[in-house]
């Protein structure tokens, strides 16, 4: 018998079980030996570990079997064992949760912030949301397992530096997110920054659309364009960082408009929202009479006004949308070709765009490539709201908590 074997069987078996119950309600000691094809004597002795950590509670008694008999205690994961603190920095706010090991939010906070605040500013606001959201429940920093960032741009998760953010050019490049958060948090847990598109399909594996699929891709869109990357259960980064920026993917080389990276035709350019209601603008005088511009003015349009015309067959806003639906299926069909995924979701401002442009975006991808090959690739809104950031992030630092080996291992 290899002298590691042991070991390594009895943390096995205490993974199994603790995540069985972290994934259950109650439970009684003969349902979990059924469960993990584990002896009833050893069950009880992990079970009583655990409690002896309180990790595991008691639960109280559960009912008789048919052929009575005592009631057996029942047992349950204890989610308030620790808690992780989830933070997503959007362009104009940082908004923060306190997060149970059930990826229960506990409590939430946010606060507005001007266009391109500075890089300290916002590192003293998610100091002090932190603090705000421990006091109001009585945690202390003991209790926190892990924190998770969320940041806006190309970020080199190993180390934890936003390498540059579109949306905050006044913080420049190669920021030190992750050592500037430890020093002002002053948590002594592991601290994980990433792109929030990566924590965002997290999110969707987790408890949106993707759950039990392996191969995902979420695309977010808006005033910029991004896709987060899951292949084979495993959240996809590239050597340099770069996975998922597709929105400097070059779609229509012909195009006059400049992306902000120095590139044309740029995929997030030729979908931008900004680009949309331009257009719309300046078509208003040959549309009159599109309910796009139904009691507002040109100049006062907004997306859900386009997205809502589409759905009732206004011709300017159809028009609209065809544009964009043109150059989406050209970018997921491209997408599609390289990952070969079993979903692609739809996040962001598009998630609202309704039945038009799902319709049509569906059957473009369909007729685009390879016809001849039956794809099965769902393309999908997600159901999943503003704090899908926060809680992607709070299960990702969650999952990672339940991978540490020290877990599983003897404290006495």
């Amino acid at each position: 018998m290899h002298p590691g074997k042991p070991k390594t069987l009895k943390r096995n078996n205490r993974k199994a079980i603790l995540n069985l119950l972290r994934n259950s309600g109650e439970m009684a000691v003969a349902d979990i030996s059924g469960i993990a094809g584990l002896s009833k004597t050893t069950v009880m002795k992990i079970v009583d570990y655990y409690v002896g950590q309180n990790i595991i509670l008691q639960a109280g008694k559960g009912d008789s079997t048919n052929e009575g008999g005592k009631k057996p205690e029942l047992f349950k994961f204890n989610e308030g064992y620790r808690y992780v603190f989830a933070v997503h920095i959007f362009p104009d706010e940082v908004f923060a949760a306190l997060v149970d090991l059930k990826i229960h939010v506990v409590a939430e906070k946010s606060v507005k912030n001007r266009e391109d605040e500075r890089i300290e500013t916002i590192v003293q606001q998610i100091a002090s949301l932190a603090g705000d959201l421990m006091r109001s429940k009585g945690i202390t920093g003991e209790q926190i397992a892990a924190a998770a960032v969320g940041a806006h741009g190309i970020t080199n998760y190993s180390e934890g530096v936003v390498l540059t953010s579109p949306h905050f050019p006044s913080w420049g490049d190669n920021i030190p997110l992750k050592g500037m958060l430890q020093a002002a948090l002053g948590l002594q847990v592991p601290l994980y920054v990433d792109n929030q598109i990566r924590f965002q399909v997290f999110a969707e594996k987790t408890f949106g659309a993707g759950v039990d699929r392996g191969n995902i891709i979420v695309i977010e869109g808006g005033e910029g364009l991004v896709a987060g990357i899951i292949m084979n259960n495993e959240i996809k980064r590239g050597v340099h960082y770069l996975a998922g920026e597709i929105g400097h993917m070059i779609i229509n080389p012909e195009a006059e408009e400049l992306c902000g990276c120095g590139g044309r035709g740029c995929f997030e350019v030729m979908v931008s929202t900004a680009r949309m209601l331009e257009k719309a603008k300046q078509l208003e005088p040959a549309y009159p009479e599109s309910q796009i511009f139904a009691g507002i003015k040109s100049d006062r349009v907004l997306m859900d006004s386009i997205f809502a015309a589409s759905n009732k067959g206004d011709v300017l806003a159809c028009s609209l949308m065809d544009e964009a639906i043109k150059w989406f299926t050209i970018g997921i069909s491209n997408i599609i070709l390289m990952y070969d995924p079993d979903i692609v979701i739809i996040q962001g401002v598009y998630a609202a765009a309704g039945a038009y442009f799902m319709e049509n975006l569906r059957n473009g991808v369909n007729t685009c490539c390879l016809t001849h090959i039956k794809k099965n690739v769902e393309i999908q809104y997600s159901n999943l709201g503003r704090e899908r950031g926060i809680l992607g992030a709070a299960a990702f630092a969650v999952s990672e908590f339940f991978n540490e080996k020290d877990l599983y291992e003897s404290r006495v």
